[in-house]
């Protein structure tokens, strides 16, 4: 991972993303990465950080840590409750810039069959070319819309991710 796209992946995180178990905020990030004094010794600093973990280095006594993060549970319209969990803003950030790595190297790929990897504003494109179609639609033809469960959430995640490092 390179220095401009770790600064990319600071600066892209939503004003007001909540904070995780330590309290540091994207927005703690992104000011100090902006700092013209420091800044840029902090990119260098953050990048070598991920780097090493995205190449699997972390410690085996930090990883159950570092992964981890604020469990919370929100009602649902529907009820129940749905689990969200806040992780730390550093493994966050090494996540995202590992999700643009890869992004950019299968968006080539996926198009023009898939439009929601890579493509920035893909998925919107997606919904209002299939709003079009379906006007055009004649009458007596439908179109069908499949909702899958969520199997992320009815798993648990060591069955599906062991930690080995």
């Amino acid at each position: 991972m390179d220095e401009d796209n770790v600064r990319k992946a600071v600066l892209s995180f939503p004003v007001g993303s909540a904070g995780g178990p330590d309290g540091l905020r994207h927005e703690h990030l992104r000011d100090m990465v902006l700092c013209k004094e420091a800044g840029p010794e902090l990119i260098t600093a953050l990048r070598g950080f991920i780097n090493f973990v995205l190449a699997g280095h972390c410690p085996t006594g930090v990883a159950p840590v570092f992964f981890g993060g604020r469990l919370l549970a929100l009602s649902k319209k529907s009820g129940g409750l749905r689990p969200i969990d806040i992780g730390f803003s550093p493994r966050r950030l090494a996540s995202k810039c590992a999700n643009q790595f890869g992004s950019n190297r299968l968006k080539s790929s996926f198009h023009p069959n898939q439009v929601g990897v890579g493509i920035h504003g893909g998925f919107e494109a997606a919904i209002h070319s299939a709003r079009r179609f379906l006007e055009g639609m004649p009458a007596d033809n439908l179109m069908v819309k499949l909702d899958f469960a969520n199997a992320f959430n009815r798993l648990h995640r060591r069955d599906i991710l062991p930690l080995s490092v």
